[in-house]
């Protein structure tokens, strides 16, 4: 064997090694890798501060980033949980509110079947001829929902200690990383394959998209959970506080989120009976609402990650069905990867990629001279 032929294979080999053993790695540390991809993400807007502050005390940083991770935790998880507190409270609210009115439907409809449905309620003549069917079919999806509830509730109390074990892990990887996560990063981007100027873009494409999502993923939410939660308590719609927080939540959703709360509160008033209340909260949640979302996020994400409004609604969208919840950051991570990595394949087959022009010329001139043959008569 030739020594050159040695070492392709010699390479060869620790490749895929690597690639076995790195794979092996993920599998078993995938209940953690959310946790590490927030750390991660917090890193990149943390790690100025952190640097200012190391200088302040005469390059300490493990002090600074002691006091960056004990200061961000505090910042967050006591409004957090004074808010969580006001919600729960108003959940209970709407609970005590909705269980009753649900409780009630629920006699009228076994007391006069489907009879007794509203007159208003659309296609209630179809729905009353196939009451039997409705019937069965609601009682399988109650079946369905009970056992998801039992599944989730199981799997809940056996989440608890990796949640526990995920916040752990997050303030110690934002620690760690504070502290090494730009010499980390600076030795991982060399283990990439291509040239320094490919390598450098894939890695700013990839912060700059996180900075942008971030950022406009956040605001967004506030500004429309904000908007979500104004607009029902001048509507009168019990728990706005409690709905405008699902409402922040769902959010995240591109052009989808905030109107699942507002649209079934404006029929609900509307259904009861307070239909200017109703039309203000259409026309608050179709005119302000919805467009804020129209408006910041081409601007917070789009501008800054240098993709479409589509590429942020599909790969947010995307990100969200296979990742969950980091998905709304990973999903326009990998779609800003996703544009980059294309481009850098067409700079590097540029010569086999692009046509010449004078040989594309002289085809065209040569095709106008020679005609196709026209078809022999009789055939």
């Amino acid at each position: 064997m030739s020594p050159q032929r040695k070492l392709e294979l010699e390479r060869f080999f620790i490749a895929a090694l690597a690639l076995v053993i790195s794979a092996i790695f993920f599998w078993m540390i995938r209940d953690y890798l959310a946790a590490l991809f927030l750390a991660a993400v917090l890193t990149i807007f943390l790690q100025k501060p952190q640097n200012w502050l190391s200088a302040k005390f005469g390059g300490r940083p493990g002090l600074a980033a002691g006091l960056i991770v004990t200061g961000s935790v505090l910042a967050i998880v006591i409004p957090a949980g004074l808010l969580l507190g006001v919600i729960a409270e108003q959940a209970i609210q709407v609970t005590s509110l909705v269980a009753p009115w649900v409780q009630q439907q629920v006699a009228a409809i076994r007391a006069e079947g489907l009879d007794g449905l509203p007159e208003w309620l659309p296609f209630r003549e179809a729905i009353i001829e196939y009451q039997a069917t409705i019937a069965a079919q609601l009682g399988n999806l109650a079946r369905t929902v009970g056992n998801i509830l039992v599944s989730s509730l199981r799997a809940g109390t056996g989440g608890i200690l990796i949640g526990t074990l995920n916040f752990f892990i997050l303030i110690y990887a934002l620690f760690f990383f504070l502290l090494k996560g730009r010499d980390m990063s600076r030795a991982a981007i060399t283990l990439v394959p291509m040239m320094e100027k490919d390598r450098r873009m894939l890695a700013e494409r990839a912060i700059s998209t996180i900075r942008a999502t971030v950022k406009g993923s956040f605001l967004i939410a506030i500004v429309q959970g904000s908007l979500t939660g104004l607009g029902l308590f001048i509507a009168g719609v019990p728990g706005a506080i409690f709905w405008g927080a699902i409402a922040t939540l769902l959010s995240i959703i591109p052009m989808v989120g905030p109107p699942l709360i507002w649209i079934p509160a404006a029929i609900w008033l509307f259904v009861s009976g307070q239909t200017v209340p109703a039309i203000g909260l259409a026309a608050w949640g179709g005119i302000f609402i919805s467009w804020s979302d129209n408006i910041l996020r081409p601007i917070l994400v789009g501008k800054d990650a240098k993709m479409s409004d589509l590429m942020v609604l599909i790969s947010t969208l995307g990100g969200l069905t296979l990742f969950g919840a980091v998905g709304i950051i990973l999903g326009p991570v990998i779609a800003a990867l996703f544009s980059s990595v294309w481009y850098i394949f067409r700079e590097a087959f540029a010569g086999l990629l692009e046509v010449d022009e004078e040989e594309a010329f002289q085809e065209q001139l040569k095709d106008a001279k020679d005609p196709p043959d026209e078809p022999t008569p009789g055939m």
